[in-house]
């Protein structure tokens, strides 16, 4: 499977850079969702001190693991979708972000 194509408006998140995600992959939850808000991205982790990215490796492809069952994108707990936006610009916690793209299929 190809990876998918993210970005990210989390900039509250330690692994956001340019509204890439530095991270390598990320997890997706919402295991019951039936539209965006029910879904999270639970690899979220807040920025603290500095602001600086602790990870260097910047990238818009990436994968993506996914727990959102009913998506349409979601093929055997991975993400299908060629592109994906999480959501969230002002989040603290994994709660307050979303799969933008989420899409009930299911």
């Amino acid at each position: 499977m190809n990876m998918t194509f993210l970005d990210c408006s989390v900039t509250g998140c330690m692994y956001n850079a340019d509204n890439c995600c530095c991270k390598g992959e990320i997890l997706v939850e919402g295991h019951q969702a039936k539209e965006t808000k029910d879904t999270c991205c639970a690899s979220f982790k807040e920025r603290r001190g500095d602001g600086t990215n602790v990870l260097k490796r910047v990238s818009k492809e990436i994968d993506v693991c996914c727990d959102a069952c009913n998506c349409e994108f979601n093929d055997d707990k991975k993400c299908s979708a060629k592109h994906i936006g999480i959501a969230g610009a002002n989040a603290c916690e994994c709660r307050e972000t979303e799969c933008a793209s989420f899409c009930c299929g299911r």
